[in-house]
């Protein structure tokens, strides 16, 4: 493949992912159906069959369509038009296959800009033994990109704003939402080094938020401030040993734990032997480099898995944070 063929390429891949042609948010006339509460998210159980299905286009572009909200019950519907979704497919693999993918789809982590004193602030499953170990020191990097959400459940801000998560961290996926999604950064049992942000929007698949797809289980939220001004790096997954760091609800509240290994992969899922319990839904599936390669979302007595930021997931969430700034 040529110079010519990669830019054509970019170019296609421009056109479809950030002019506003893949996804166009528009507002709903039906109000949105709330689950208030915290602690109250719930993990999916996984069906095997259905994580290794093969979608036509049709149901490909369905299942990439967005919906979104707004703490005041506002929901807003895109639509992914499947003739785009087929270009955006198309310059991908070009990308792909040249080995472009690793540095056009990845965003660079950058370090917080506020920051503390300990008095005010500045401008699952575990498998076998439980080989976590407890993140003591919560503000250092990597691990003041981590944070709790209040449904019960862990994200990672991606953006100064935008913490990714799971779907079913702020929905059922039976068409309802979760109310109680502020975020609280670096937490460390009551210590809040960074206080707790509130959200403006939360959005994920329509695929997870109606029909509760495992395969399009990923969601956003967006932040009404930047907790400290700085967020984890984050990108296409390509194997290799990574770490899940998060929240979980067998050990004491709020504290961060962590365990690493070896993980393998499907079209949709990444998957590990490494220990979780339920809290740690949406955590960062991260490599050695600290990197955000995909998010927690399931467990069970022989493997975790999470879902996998491919290049089209991962040009679906820039999308998303460009709608939702």
């Amino acid at each position: 493949m040529n110079q010519t063929h990669i830019f054509l390429s970019l170019a296609v891949l421009s056109g479809a992912s950030h002019a506003g042609s893949l996804y166009n948010f528009v507002e709903i006339d039906q109000t949105a159906s709330f689950i208030s509460g915290h602690n109250v998210a719930k993990q999916p159980v996984v069906d095997e069959v259905s994580s290794k299905k093969e979608y036509t286009l049709t149901e490909r572009a369905s299942s990439l369509s967005a919906i979104a909200v707004t703490p005041d019950g506002k929901q807003y519907i895109a639509k992914v038009d499947g003739m785009e979704l087929a270009l955006l497919e198309q310059a991908i693999a070009i990308i792909e296959s040249q080995g472009l993918d690793a540095s056009i789809f990845s965003s660079k982590s950058q370090l917080p800009t506020i920051t503390y004193d300990n008095t005010r602030l500045f401008p699952s499953v575990v498998i076998g033994t439980d080989d976590r170990i407890q993140i003591t020191n919560t503000v250092q990097d990597p691990h003041w990109f981590n944070g709790r959400i209040d449904v019960g459940c862990t994200g990672t801000l991606i953006t100064e704003k935008h913490v990714l998560t799971a779907g079913h961290c702020v929905s059922d996926g039976a068409g309802n939402w979760y109310s109680s999604l502020d975020f609280t950064v670096a937490q460390n049992g009551s210590f809040e080094p960074w206080g707790s942000e509130t959200w403006t929007n939360a959005v994920t698949t329509t695929a997870w938020h109606n029909n509760a797809d495992t395969n399009r289980d990923y969601a956003i939220i967006v932040l009404a401030e930047a907790p400290h001004g700085g967020h984890s790096g984050w990108g296409t997954y390509s194997g290799g040993t990574h770490s899940v760091t998060g929240y979980p609800g067998d050990k004491p509240f709020g504290t961060m734990w962590t365990d690493s290994g070896n993980t393998s992969s499907t079209t949709f899922r990444v998957c590990y032997t490494l220990d979780t319990a339920g809290g740690q839904s949406g955590s960062g599936i991260k490599d050695t480099g600290n990197t955000v390669r995909g998010i927690h979302t399931t467990g069970s007595p022989t493997q975790n898995c999470g879902t996998r930021l491919t290049s089209t997931v991962y040009t679906t969430l820039q999308d998303w944070i460009t709608t939702y700034p």
